[in-house]
């Protein structure tokens, strides 16, 4: 178990990362290194990642979220970031320089919610 990160199976293969403030990404390697581990021993393909509670993404947390989801590519798991808020999306387009490494999208489909933690 790592402190800041909750993640929950909501389907069969999908599961939902809900990260919160007291993630410390500084850690990036043992924190990227333990999410696959279980996605891989869960046999996940997709990984919902939330930015709820993040009102911002500066370069730091970009370069996080994209080692995260290169490293899910790796492994065959698709990682989307959801409910990005209007201000992280905005703080955001001030320095991406090419297309991310995740998808995004507004919401998780109904079609993978079932709820059970892992």
């Amino acid at each position: 178990m790592i402190p800041g990160l909750h993640l929950t199976r909501i389907g069969r293969e999908a599961f939902l990362l809900e990260p919160s403030r007291s993630l410390n990404i500084r850690d990036e390697a043992r924190l990227v290194e333990h999410i696959a581990a279980k996605l891989q021993q869960a046999k996940a393909s997709c990984l919902y990642y939330d930015l709820a509670e993040l009102a911002l993404i500066d370069p730091v947390y970009y370069a996080w979220l994209n080692a995260l989801a290169r490293t899910m590519a790796a492994i065959n798991v698709r990682m989307i970031c959801i409910h990005m808020q209007p201000t992280a999306a905005f703080s955001l387009s001030g320095f991406i320089a090419g297309k991310p490494a995740f998808e995004t999208a507004l919401d998780i489909p109904d079609v993978h919610f079932t709820g059970s933690p892992v």
